[in-house]
């Protein structure tokens, strides 16, 4: 069984190159330490930022400046801010090339609560 590194791993490999991926909260935010540097990603937070930089250091901080997790992040340059019913509209549009989804709550099947396909 996986902990939550080994989870966070194990996506990490599903990445592709040169793709836009939204990272929702949770084990989510954790995938993001171990995409290759080389993949050439941008990375996109639910609250409202596209092009999330990694975790600052204490010196670096900006507590306006947070993911979906409400832990602080860094921007990288060319970064956009901009609303959380944007950020949706990005992911649910289809405009992002993967989205992580965070779960809360999962059965014991592995289905996440709350979730209805068609």
């Amino acid at each position: 069984m996986l902990d939550k590194i080994g989870i966070a791993k194990r996506i990490a490999q599903e990445v592709k190159p040169n793709t836009y991926i939204n990272l929702g909260i949770g084990i989510p935010t954790l995938v993001a330490n171990y995409i290759d540097p080389k993949m050439d990603v941008v990375l996109q937070s639910e609250n409202g930022l596209l092009g999330i930089g990694p975790f600052p250091l204490d010196s670096e901080v900006d507590p306006d400046l947070i993911n979906a997790g409400k832990q602080t992040i860094s921007m990288v340059p060319g970064s956009s801010l901009f609303s959380s019913a944007e950020s949706f509209a990005m992911i649910r549009g289809g405009h992002m090339d993967l989205t992580i989804l965070g779960a809360m709550e999962v059965s014991e099947k592995g289905d996440i609560a709350n979730w209805k396909m068609p």
